[in-house]
């Protein structure tokens, strides 16, 4: 691999032959040897704050543009070490980021569109990290893996809701709230309502971060739960932008909170569309969002009877589609689980 930037030094080495100023005289004006001059030149060793601050007194450089010279360098460095050690070249890995929709969707701008190595630099900078195998290390944030994981758009769609969250005001939270919000969203859902903004308005007065964003193309995630700072916070997907699919996900991550706040204090639970391995927590929180839909005893009298009438017919269709009692093209769920706005 080859790195696409030099470190500072050689810049300065440049700028010396340039301007004909000795290596003895320069290392005296910014109060070091000439041999450690000669180093920083060759790259061997790391500018010190203090003597960035000096070559930026006698060069007149900007403080920045030094130390984005030399950050930009240790990325690079780290960038090319991951792309040794997994066999890719820099094109296929911010391919992996489908950094074109990423710019689109998300709003990231790319200092240099023209420069691979700058688009990745721009990515890690908005997943905050300085290293790209951070979003692969085992257990790091993702405790349920799955055959459609694809980190890099998880990663980006987990801080794209980070930072949208970090913009709500929320309540204290108490666990006793989440009654109230499964009555509330199951009262939305009788009369075929989904409104986000009023959604995430309620969560937040209930103590519970929201986030309603749609993730990049290939991804198969439908939803997360977190914890921040002692404070919950769901993130769900628009998928198949169904109102009793949308719910379903936001019952499934609510039933992680009553469940697994403690487990999510060390990282995000996440959960995919159509994974046949569920793991027993992923079960769990399923079943738990399917009886609050159609509370069990409800549906099974449902069932015997064949009696497919309930107060909130999205959520029976729902349920009866994921048992396969009924087609999911039959006129019954079309008609039932109505599609909606994910804008509103």
């Amino acid at each position: 691999m080859t790195n696409r930037l030099n470190k500072f030094g050689k810049e300065l080495g440049e700028l010396l032959e340039f301007q004909n100023i000795s290596i003895n005289d320069y290392a005296d004006r910014i109060g070091t040897t000439s041999k450690n001059l000669i180093d920083i030149i060759d790259g061997r060793v790391s500018l010190s704050f203090n003597m960035i601050c000096n070559i930026s007194f006698i060069s007149d450089i900007p403080v920045s543009y030094i130390t984005n010279t030399e950050e930009n360098f240790k990325l690079d460095n780290n960038i090319d070490k991951y792309l040794k050690e997994n066999s890719l070249t820099i094109r296929q890995y911010i391919n992996k980021y489908n950094y074109k929709e990423l710019e689109s969707l998300y709003g990231l701008v790319y200092n240099n569109e023209q420069n691979d190595y700058s688009i990745a630099r721009s990515i890690l900078k908005y997943l905050r990290i300085i290293d790209p195998k951070t979003i692969t290390k085992e257990d790091n944030y993702i405790f349920y893996k799955s055959r459609n994981d694809k980190p890099e758009l998880l990663a980006l769609w987990l801080e794209r809701c980070y930072r949208i969250v970090q913009k709500q005001k929320i309540n204290e939270y108490n666990k006793d709230n989440i009654v109230l919000l499964v009555e509330y969203i199951r009262n939305q859902a009788k009369n075929n309502i989904f409104n986000k903004e009023k959604l995430i308005k309620e969560f937040n007065n209930k103590g519970i971060f929201l986030a309603i964003e749609p993730d990049l193309k290939g991804s198969k995630i439908r939803g997360a739960f977190r914890v921040l700072n002692s404070k919950p916070a769901i993130y769900i997907t628009t998928k198949h932008k169904r109102i009793a699919d949308i719910y379903f996900a936001l019952l499934h991550e609510l039933a992680h909170c009553k469940s697994d706040y403690n487990r999510a204090k060390k990282g995000s639970l996440v959960s995919y569309m159509n994974e046949n391995e569920y793991s027993d927590i992923e079960l769990k929180a399923d079943n738990n969002a399917l009886n609050w839909m159609v509370p069990n005893k409800e549906y099974k009298s449902i069932i015997d009877n064949n009696n497919y009438q309930y107060e909130i017919m999205s959520f029976l269709v729902y349920r009866l589609a994921l048992d396969k009692r009924i087609n999911y093209n039959s006129s019954i769920y079309q008609k039932n689980n109505v599609i909606i706005d994910d804008e509103t």
